[in-house]
């Protein structure tokens, strides 16, 4: 079963692609998401993207991921029968969700100000790439793209989001349902206090900007800022940088120091049987190079033994250094299989899904979903439960 804490909170959702992840998120924790979809098309994540499952015409994992524990309608917005059924939803939700290029439901008569005359406490928020207002705010955006503008998204190699051959998310769409789930939870927790609703925007352009506030705020306060002095060396590391980063063991396999502390250097160097590094930095004057040659000391010591003999060592001693793990070592990592991460859903003609779970933990509950739906599969009951014509 999904969390409970929000069982009593009832969510309209108009949205596609990334911003599901924000009903997604309110599903997780326990709340009715009621999916509307227009009729043959319905919502494109359902078989986005180059994998199936189950089958090459199988769902898509992000529609298993964002879209589980859902319930689909399908209604066409586009007829005066369709908008007179989103209205009489939207008359008895908590939230109505927005989640396509903003003011779509504007031009339909559905948008805020014309939901809460029936609705005074409804919550409606407005997820998308751009936001409601701004030069961008008509123009279409999707993934990378949010990264881009937020200046997170630098090309690292031949395309934006490569990194090391590994698949990097776009922080940006996925933030974006984050950040709504939060602010929707919020203006509820208000609306019950003070019976009024509120209108919510949220645009994943921003989600992305708003990461990095060390990178950010500095430009906007040039005249404020200062430098630390000794914090950064002259190529612009942190010093004690060498105690902070990757190192390759003899097997090929990479290891991520952490040692920044001396509690933790001072572990590792006992590991590591070398504790003459330590006058390295101790010795006098100081010429900048400490970390470089400590690096290159450690560069060599972890290359003479395989990975999971040096994490053997170093969990002896609580020395502080973890697995760089390729993303097939992810799902079989022992942390995150003793933890629970997953759960199993069967396909209706197909076999059982090992899928990820939420990353909230909850003492006393375990979260599994619903699978994601198909387009339609509750229109019949939700228009009998709603009067729905």
């Amino acid at each position: 079963m999904p969390y409970d804490f929000l069982s009593d909170l009832l969510v309209i959702e108009v949205a596609q692609f990334g911003p599901d992840s924000l009903g997604g998120y309110l599903a997780d924790l326990g709340a009715r998401v009621i999916k509307v979809e227009p009729p043959v098309t319905g919502d494109p994540l359902r078989y986005s993207g180059p994998l199936g499952a189950g089958g090459a015409d199988g769902f898509s994992y992000m529609h298993l991921r964002w879209n589980r524990g859902k319930e689909s309608l399908e209604l066409d917005l586009q007829s005066e029968e369709g908008c007179a059924a989103f209205r009489t939803l939207a008359q008895k939700a908590d939230v109505v969700i927005e989640g396509m290029r903003a003011g779509v439901l504007d031009r339909l008569g559905l948008g805020f100000e014309d939901l809460r005359r029936d609705n005074p406490r409804l919550v409606f928020c407005s997820i998308s790439g751009m936001g409601r207002s701004g030069p961008y705010k008509t123009m279409a955006s999707h993934g990378w793209s949010f990264d881009a503008i937020g200046g997170i998204g630098q090309p690292a190699g031949d395309a934006i989001g490569k990194y090391d051959g590994q698949q990097s998310a776009p922080v940006g769409m996925h933030a974006m349902g984050l950040h709504g789930a939060l602010g929707v939870v919020a203006a509820v927790h208000g609306a019950r206090r003070t019976s009024e609703g509120a209108l919510i925007e949220i645009a994943a352009v921003e989600s992305a900007a708003h990461w990095l506030p060390d990178v950010l705020e500095p430009l906007l306060n040039p005249e404020a800022t200062v430098s630390r002095p000794g914090y950064l060396d002259a190529k612009g590391r942190m010093r004690f940088w060498a105690r902070m980063d990757n190192y390759r063991a003899r097997d090929g396999k990479l290891i991520f120091l952490q040692s920044l502390t001396d509690k933790s250097w001072q572990a590792l160097l006992k590991a590591i049987e070398r504790p003459d590094l330590q006058a390295i930095y101790d010795r006098e004057p100081q010429n900048g190079m400490e970390d470089s040659e400590v690096a290159a000391a450690l560069t060599a010591i972890f290359a003479t033994r395989d990975r999971a003999d040096w994490l053997e060592r170093f969990a002896e001693v609580n020395a502080a250094a973890v697995p760089v793990n390729s993303l097939a070592e992810v799902v079989t990592d022992p942390h995150i299989v003793a933890r629970g991460n997953t759960y199993d859903v069967a396909l209706p003609d197909g076999p059982s899904l090992t899928l990820m779970g939420s990353p909230i933990r909850i003492e006393g509950q375990t979260f599994s979903a619903a699978l994601a739906p198909t387009l339609g599969q509750h229109s019949e009951s939700i228009r009998a439960e709603f009067g729905l014509e």
